[in-house]
């Protein structure tokens, strides 16, 4: 069965679509190339329940990116756990529109609010948040032995 790609942006002739598991191992790769660490198969298959995106190139229909958010209900709030964009495709505005795109489907689940976390090293990821109407609410460390310090970012869905 086709898959029907959400209006592409203007901009980056890219098209935004729903993940399916077939995709999975596309999503891996773009995983491993952006993180260099990987969720496993399980991890990304039990995502395709609440919010998985994909960013899609509308002219050879090859998965460039994509986007998993959970959902919680009880407090009202999507978070974001993973965005990625094939190192061959950033800084094209694709990560911007999976974001942005995430909002609506949170708001179609009847949440209020969207959270994730960042490594304060990242600036440049702490900026396109920033772009996209996130706060930095909350900064914290995973422990005093080592440098992980993250930022907790949330941006009201209103």
């Amino acid at each position: 069965m086709p898959v029907m790609l959400a209006e592409a942006p203007r901009e980056v002739g890219i098209g935004i679509r729903p993940a399916l598991v077939r995709d999975l191992p596309r999503v891996m790769e773009i995983e491993r190339l952006a993180f260099g660490e990987q969720w496993d198969y399980y991890q990304f298959k039990a995502s395709l329940e609440d919010v998985f995106l994909l960013a899609v190139d509308a002219v050879t229909a090859d998965i460039v990116g994509f986007l998993v958010a959970c959902c919680c209900e009880i407090a009202q709030r999507g978070i974001i756990l993973r965005v990625a964009v094939h190192p061959d495709f950033q800084g094209r505005g694709i990560a911007t529109e999976l974001i942005e795109r995430s909002f609506g489907e949170l708001k179609k689940k009847k949440l209020d609010e969207v959270e994730l976390d960042v490594d304060i090293l990242k600036s440049g990821a702490i900026g396109l948040y920033e772009k996209v109407g996130f706060l930095v609410k909350e900064v914290f460390s995973t422990s005093e032995e080592n440098d992980d310090t993250f930022c907790i970012m949330r941006k009201k869905l209103g």
